[in-house]
């Protein structure tokens, strides 16, 4: 019975501290104070959507590009462009 105990407090330890863990992997790298923590994340999370807006554009753009090269080349120049796989 006490050895039952005793692993079940080691159990319970043992994902308090993994929980720790990863609490300390996601917080913040620098100390907030408290009433500035949640404008931080905010402005986390908000670069973060802006960041990835820039990224979709700009793989928009690439493939824009891309397309308007293959008609060129095709239409235009009259070059056959052809992929042997």
């Amino acid at each position: 019975m006490f050895s039952q105990v005793v692993q079940l407090i080691e159990g319970t330890v043992s994902v308090a501290a993994t929980a720790q863990r990863w609490v300390a992997f996601w917080s913040p790298v620098i100390e907030t104070p408290l009433l500035l923590a949640p404008v931080l994340a905010l402005g986390s999370v908000l670069t973060l959507a802006l960041l990835t807006g820039i990224a979709a554009a700009s793989l928009t753009l690439l493939i824009i590009a891309l397309v308007a090269l293959h008609v060129l080349l095709t239409d235009v120049l009259g070059i056959s462009i052809e992929i042997d796989a």
